[in-house]
């Protein structure tokens, strides 16, 4: 079991990077399918300062390719990158929590907060674009 002592708190939510090209020619409304792929990397580390927080880092990187209903690629890519901040509460130590931080469960529980957050800002950079990204998931 957890200590709730211990638990970080997601303190920030950066988008790093976003890439769009939706330079396909506009032509009447046409049925697309979105390919979604997803990179989500998990670490643990301390502030710069010597005195600052252990902190835990989410980078979500998300990808998007629209095809035609035939399957055929139309050009049309968009690519996001996102870093969410845990914090720890003051006095935590690395020690305390590496045993748990590299479970996947313990990682499962700061990805959760992180990737929805990412997915709703990534959809509405889509809808921006002219894409409509209605039916994209959420999280997973």
């Amino acid at each position: 079991m957890e200590v709730v002592e211990q638990r970080p708190r997601l303190v920030s939510l950066r988008v790093t990077q976003f890439r769009g090209d939706n330079s396909a020619p506009a032509h009447a409304p046409q049925k697309l399918t979105l390919e979604l792929t997803q990179d989500i990397e998990v670490g643990l580390g301390s502030a710069v300062a010597p005195d600052g927080p252990l902190l835990a880092l989410v980078k979500v990187v998300l990808r998007a390719k629209a095809m035609s209903t035939e399957g055929e690629a139309t050009g049309v890519e968009f690519e996001g990158s996102y870093e969410g901040k845990f914090e720890y509460p003051a006095g935590v130590k690395e020690e305390q929590v590496a045993a748990r931080f590299a479970t996947e469960p313990y990682q499962y529980v700061l990805v959760v907060q992180a990737v929805p957050l990412a997915m709703t800002h990534f959809r509405r950079e889509l809808q921006a674009m002219g894409m409509d990204a209605r039916e994209l998931p959420l999280g997973f």
